[in-house]
């Protein structure tokens, strides 16, 4: 009796805790399908919002005729907010009121909603009124919500007091932000965004304000919207607030279908972001509750009633049975889910894209329609986890990811390919935006603050890079290549925006696809050379040294740039063995040059890729071993934005090379991000000042405050100083009054061959020469 005493006690209370939990699970099932519903009603409207904004900018001269015929066409199939009408507000100052007056009569369909003559409210002589120039929504909404000649920029309104509006146009001109407002004393809620002059800069407050040219606001009812979605569910509250950017919580709408407005025990709530600044938060309990208490003393007299052994066996067997073929189920269910979505952003992967893609092609050539594909890149997306760490950059690709979705249909598909790379495939049916439209929603979207996880204290600022392409190509794969050529393009161009495919693109891309094959064969068919450019003492104006520079002399193509190919040998790991072959042959050369009698020392560029290789350490040693080179005479030459890269491991491995006796020395210093801590870190010999703080040394005092604390840098820390890109006689007397030790340019000699360059260090009879190699560049 004790055993079943005990089992039917903790019997009946797994079986109340399980109703408990059931409620629970079914509230939050109700509460999120209602955010889902809540926020494709408010996309609804943000889609609206945006595209007649993109109405308004494309064609600053649409009135109410022009606006009324595109909303007919825009309003089918919509699932907005119950009343929610769009309103374009023109700022008239006082000396054009009568012309804007003419205007809006001369059109029949604002002249409808007129009740009598033009008469602005309220009453008064201002310098600017801020006036309706049309009103689109569903019938008869739109000219009821306010009057049409209703002046918003008013201190006050009639029957609204002080007025909400003029913050709401002044907010959203200066920001260039969405803004969101609640009505006082009409539970209405509008939602602002400006209107600029196309072609415009945008960038500060003030080009903003010059560049406006109205507002474009969605008015919705929010406590009918909140209500509407409470038909049904007794046994809940809604509230639901915004947002803006900057701004505090606001309290929007708030709706309660429970009786006397109690909240039932137990009660729950739930709150979830919608996006776009909206919160929406649920209380209550399931619409159709069970009772706890009731069931689990049922479940305490059964379990006394029954034989206890024959009771926990039953259970025990069929409780794992259940359980077991549950799991089955839902592991099955989750492995095909995951097989076709992203894991870190919910989002379709390559693969269903691909079929979506597919399908959309099929149904866009039975109907003799286009299909577009927008390839999108986040720029600068790697610094991001440099700097914050992958974490907050797993957090940015889930709230892109989560952004874009509020951009496209239903209908649409937006995925992740992998990376910072998302691909979106527009289905034309029904579409009346161009892709350049979709693609600046895109932008603008993402141009957003994203909010980081700590340590990062800011939000962060990101661009985007598109490549669109639309049309009807073979199959999927085609459509979504072609995209990704654009976006190609669209990076080469400057990032920040977007580029069309175009069929020139493919020639581009074979073209540089010959040149990667050709690559991979050039270093044995002894293709590659190098050539050398002195470099003088400032001081004694000897030459002190040579840099040797890679060149490729394609067969067909003839001399390829290094800016070319040095790209492609980083992306494709050819870098390493055509580095190694340049330390060895600038080896090599200093010491059959020393064999002739002249003093070398060898300087030698090493790539990122190589630095990323312990081993380096040990190609250099046996390098200088193999051509009995002095490793005081060898000096390493890297760029100050790889010495930056991965600080901590690459003051690690420059140590190492230390030990072994070669000099280290900062390429292109001054254009990278280090500062003074980091430079004492590191142990560097020298420091070569890029030829960008050079070449206006003369012409600019601010170029030469920065080339004197560069040097001055150089000499607090004891390090050598050489000026690249010398060109005038003006220069090389600036830099010997500041003091600089070095300096190489074509003032001084071109690059040359290696017996011409003997012939010019014979003539300037140099006692002693220093060569620096740079390996792929």
């Amino acid at each position: 009796m004790i055993v079943g005493v005990a089992a039917s006690v903790l019997l009946a209370d797994r079986w109340r805790a399980s109703v408990l939990r059931s409620n629970k699970a079914a509230f939050h099932s109700t509460a999120t399908d209602l955010g889902r519903t809540l926020s494709a009603k408010l996309d609804s409207n943000s889609a609206l919002l945006r595209a007649t904004r993109a109405i308004a900018t494309i064609d600053p001269n649409a009135g109410e005729t022009r606006l009324t015929a595109w909303y007919r066409q825009y309003s089918r199939g919509a699932t907005g907010s119950p009343g929610a009408a769009a309103e374009l507000i023109e700022p008239v100052p006082a000396s054009r009121l009568a012309a804007f007056g003419r205007t809006v009569e001369g059109e029949p369909a604002f002249r409808a909603l007129l009740t009598g003559p033009f008469k602005i409210t309220p009453a008064g002589v201002r310098s600017r009124y801020c006036l309706a120039r049309a009103i689109v929504g569903p019938a008869g909404i739109g000219s009821n919500l306010y009057p049409p000649l209703l002046d918003y920029c008013a201190p006050t309104l009639p029957g609204i007091g002080r007025s909400p509006f003029a913050t709401l146009f002044n907010s959203a001109a200066t920001t260039g932000t969405t803004i969101v407002t609640a009505i006082p004393g009409f539970a209405l809620t509008a939602v602002g965004a400006a209107v600029y002059r196309l072609g415009t800069p945008l960038v500060t407050a003030p080009e903003r304000r010059r560049a406006l040219t109205g507002v474009v606001g969605v008015s919705f009812n929010s406590d009918t919207l909140i209500r509407s979605l409470l038909v049904g569910h007794d046994s809940l509250a809604l509230t639901l607030y915004h947002r803006n950017v900057g701004g505090p919580l606001t309290l929007v709408g708030r709706a309660d279908a429970r009786a006397g407005g109690g909240a039932p025990s137990p009660s729950y709530s739930q709150r979830r972001d919608l996006g776009e600044g909206w919160l929406l938060a649920t209380s209550g309990t399931a619409d159709h509750a069970a009772w706890a208490d009731g069931q689990g003393l049922i479940a305490l007299l059964i379990g006394l009633l029954i034989t206890l052994l024959l009771l926990l066996v039953y259970r025990v067997l069929s409780v794992s049975r259940r359980r077991a073929w549950g799991l089955v189920g839902e592991k099955t269910g989750e492995l095909a889910y995951r097989a076709l979505h992203d894991p870190l952003t919910d989002l379709p992967n390559r693969s269903l894209v691909l079929d979506r893609a597919g399908q959309v092609l099929a149904r866009a050539r039975l109907l003799g329609v286009t299909v577009t594909a927008l390839f999108v890149d986040i720029d600068g997306f790697k610094q991001i986890n440099d700097r914050f760490g992958h974490q907050a950059g797993d957090e940015i690709l889930r709230q892109v990811g989560a952004r874009l979705k509020t951009v496209l249909r239903d209908n649409d598909t937006v995925g992740r390919l992998g990376g910072d790379e998302f691909v979106m495939v527009i289905d034309s049916i029904g579409v009346n935006a161009l892709p350049e439209l979709v693609a600046e929603r895109i932008l603008d979207v993402l141009r957003q603050p994203f909010e980081l996880p700590a340590p990062a204290t800011a939000p962060a600022i990101l661009t985007a890079s598109i490549g669109i392409a639309t049309g009807l190509p073979a199959n999927a794969e085609a459509l979504l290549l072609d995209a990704d050529l654009a976006l190609f393009k669209a990076k080469a161009i400057g990032k920040n925006g977007y580029a069309l495919f175009e069929s020139a693109m493919q020639t581009d891309a074979q073209h540089r696809m010959r040149l990667e094959l050709d690559l991979a064969d050039a270093l044995e068919a002894k293709q590659f050379s190098l050539v050398y450019q002195p470099m003088l003492d400032l001081h004694s104006e000897r030459v002190v040294g040579v840099e040797a520079l890679l060149r490729w002399n394609h067969p067909s193509a003839g001399l390829v740039r290094p800016d070319v190919f040095i790209p492609i040998a980083e992306e494709n790991g050819l870098i390493i063995p055509l580095g190694q072959w340049v330390l060895e042959q600038a080896c090599a050369q200093g010491a059959a040059w020393r064999a002739k009698g002249h003093a070398l020392n060898i300087s030698v560029n090493a790539s990122a890729r190589q630095l990323e290789r312990p081993e380096f350490v040990d190609e250099v040693g046996a390098t200088l071993a193999q051509t009995g080179l002095d490793a005081k005479a060898l000096t390493l030459e890297i760029t100050e934005t790889v010495l930056m890269r991965k600080p901590d491991a690459t003051a690690q491995l420059l140590a190492r090379l230390k030990t072994l006796g070669v000099r280290i020395a900062v390429d292109d210093f001054g254009t990278g991000y280090s500062s003074l801590a980091y430079l004492r870190q590191f142990p560097v010999d020298s420091l070569k000042i890029d030829r960008t703080f050079i070449t206006g040394l003369t012409r600019s005092s601010e170029a030469l405050a920065l080339a004197h604390t560069l040097i001055q840098l150089g000499k607090a820390l004891g390090l050598q100083t050489l000026a690249e890109g010398v060109e005038e006689s003006e220069q090389v007397r600036e830099l010997q009054r500041e003091g600089c030790d070095l300096a190489q340019g074509f003032l001084f000699a071109r690059p040359m061959a290696p017996d011409a360059l003997e012939a010019f260090l014979d003539e300037r009879r140099a006692p002693l020469v220093e060569v620096s190699a740079a390996a792929p560049g």
